[in-house]
């Protein structure tokens, strides 16, 4: 076995106190510089016209489908993987050859429902034909073209199974350099306009994705081997299809949840401020999701080793692997929590739509001067989420995002907005303590469900 190799299982397999970080640094940089994609194209399509702007922020909404749904299931396959892991590497490869299969099916089956979709999409925001143009324009190709992404995003999953989280975030963060330079080259040079944007997203995806199917099926230095000839001829197991799926598709439909609640959130927050208290949560929600990436890294690199000790039927270090992640995860939410605090004006002008409005500064340093008090309560109740994924339950996964965002969140938030006549500031802070108490009740039931497999052990 190669010397990276050994390197990598032993990390999975090692003192979850000393891998969690070693494993989360690279994670995250791959999670910031997958989610530039959308914000790359966006720059390079200033330069056209309004219109293209517009078009492309329609398209932004299903790019989170997209999103949500490549990595959903490559969750799925880290989760699958890793749960067989050295002890039955054999059915561990046939995991991943399975998991390689369901993604391109899976991208197939995404591509013909968005398409089908588009056309009535667009038509409810009753926007001037130039933009609907060009909000086609751009969806078509990035539509045609999502299986680069679909695979991009499935086989750092599948290499995070074994401990390598290094190697997918250099394949990802070429393509995105490569998306940079190449979107001038097919808008301006080839004058393909919004869709030589999707263009370049697809073309720079499946650049970072063969990357990666030559690390596995050319250089054969993963730990795991994939044989092209099982997956051409497959003997199929819907044992382990449904194994994958059990926990890929309740991941994917998380995003659902997320966007049901943020509609929620929409409407509360335009009832009672207006386009002001859409332009305040707007802009001060690209930060709150900027302080979640450390917190989230964390708890999506347990994942790969829940699964492992998950599998190994270790209780101990399953255990351990969720304290210690909850450890961690908590106390840099603490600390960007204080650091937002005490520089909330600072920070506010900086991430303001306009720096010369002094009511909207204001308004974002209020916002993230109280919704910062979410990420500490997250950092117990995330990994507590990302446990049941590398356990294999996704549907406890898809429940407490629910029970997270639309039950405790959307409520909390029109109890005090709307019943306590808190306005905005009640809408903030029904954020802090709908998350709050979710997360504390998810990490009992995280701790509960770890006892509870424990019990049925012999």
């Amino acid at each position: 076995m190669p010397k990276n190799q050994n390197k990598n299982i032993e990390l999975l397999n090692g003192d979850p106190k000393k891998s969690l970080p070693r494993l989360a640094l690279p994670v995250m940089v791959t999670m910031v510089i997958t989610s530039l994609y959308n914000v790359v194209d966006g720059i390079w399509v200033a330069g056209l016209n309004a219109e293209a702007i517009s078009g492309i922020g329609l398209i932004t909404p299903l790019w989170m489908v997209i999103n949500g749904v490549s990595n959903g299931l490559a969750h799925g396959a880290t989760s699958a993987v890793s749960r067989h892991g050295i002890d039955d590497k054999a059915k561990a490869e046939k995991s991943a050859e399975h998991a390689l299969i369901i993604f391109v099916l899976g991208a197939i089956l995404l591509t013909l429902i968005l398409l089908t979709v588009l056309y009535p999409y667009l038509s409810t925001f009753h926007v001037n034909e130039t933009t609907h143009q060009a909000a086609v324009d751009y969806a078509l190709p990035l539509f045609l073209g999502l299986s680069g992404f679909t695979l991009s995003c499935g086989c750092a999953g599948l290499m995070r199974a074994e401990g390598d989280t290094k190697r997918p975030m250099y394949a990802c963060s070429l393509g995105v350099i490569l998306n940079g330079c190449l979107d001038p080259v097919f808008i301006y040079t080839l004058g393909m306009g919004a869709a030589g944007a999707a263009v370049s997203t697809i073309f720079t995806s499946f650049i970072s994705a063969f990357i990666m199917l030559y690390w596995m099926f050319v250089k054969k230095d993963t730990f795991y081997r994939i044989k092209p000839s099982r997956i051409i001829r497959p003997k199929w197991d819907n044992a382990i299809a449904k194994d994958i799926l059990n926990t890929g598709i309740p991941a994917s439909l998380e995003l659902l949840m997320m966007a049901f609640a943020s509609f929620l959130f929409y409407s509360y927050i335009r009832t009672l401020g207006g386009d002001y208290g859409v332009a305040v949560y707007s802009s001060g929600y690209r930060l709150y999701l900027l302080n979640l990436l450390p917190v989230t890294a964390i708890s999506l690199s347990s994942v790969a080793i829940v699964g492992t000790f998950y599998g190994k039927k270790d209780v101990v270090n399953l255990r351990r692997t969720h304290s210690y992640c909850c450890l961690y995860a908590t106390g840099i939410g603490l600390a960007l929590t204080l650091l937002v605090f005490l520089f909330s004006s600072q920070i506010a002008q900086v991430f303001a739509l306009t720096s010369d409005d002094p009511k909207l500064i204001s308004g974002i340093s209020h916002f993230i001067g109280i919704t910062a008090f979410c990420i500490p309560f997250l950092g117990i109740g995330l990994p507590s989420t990302f446990m049941y994924l590398g356990m294999g339950k996704g549907k406890y996964s898809l429940l407490w995002t629910t029970i997270n965002e639309v039950i405790c969140a959307a409520s909390a938030t029109y109890l005090l907005g709307f019943i306590f006549h808190l306005g905005l500031t009640g809408i903030w802070w029904g954020f802090v303590l709908g998350r709050g108490t979710a997360c504390c009740c998810n990490f009992i039931f995280a701790r509960y469900t770890i006892q509870s497999f424990s019990k049925r052990l012999p």
